[in-house]
């Protein structure tokens, strides 16, 4: 299952020098995920359209950033299912990651590939 994660710069710095953040840091993270009752709430049914509103719900709870990773649904636990949150029960590997985006002031969301976590943090500084 595909989870959106608002993130800090401090996060993404661990997630770049350790591989991964912890389960014990993921458990206090802000998740978005398209739960049953989530897609049952929007207007729409394209797929893309959906990962865009549950994109931008993450976005909106971020602090500058947002991670996506594929996950084992069975790791999550749904917290509020109609607003899509979720807490996940593990840790998540760089080997997860689908994309990272980058939100400014605005709400604008630019995309970064898995590979491009770097310039990414490069950008910030």
């Amino acid at each position: 299952m595909r989870i959106y994660c608002a993130v800090t710069r401090a996060e993404l710095e661990v997630l770049d020098r350790l591989g991964g953040i912890e389960s014990d840091l993921v458990s206090g993270l802000t998740i978005f995920a398209q739960t049953q009752q989530w897609i049952a709430e929007q207007d729409e049914s394209d797929p893309e359209v959906l990962d865009d509103e549950i994109l931008q719900q993450a976005a909106q709870a971020a602090t500058g950033y947002v991670l996506v990773a594929e996950v084992v649904q069975a790791n999550l636990t749904e917290q509020n299912p109609v607003a899509g949150l979720v807490q996940a029960n593990m840790p998540i590997r760089l080997k997860d990651v689908a994309a990272f985006f980058q939100v400014d002031e605005e709400n604008d969301i630019s995309w970064f590939g898995p590979t491009e976590l770097p310039v990414l943090l490069e950008l910030g500084r």
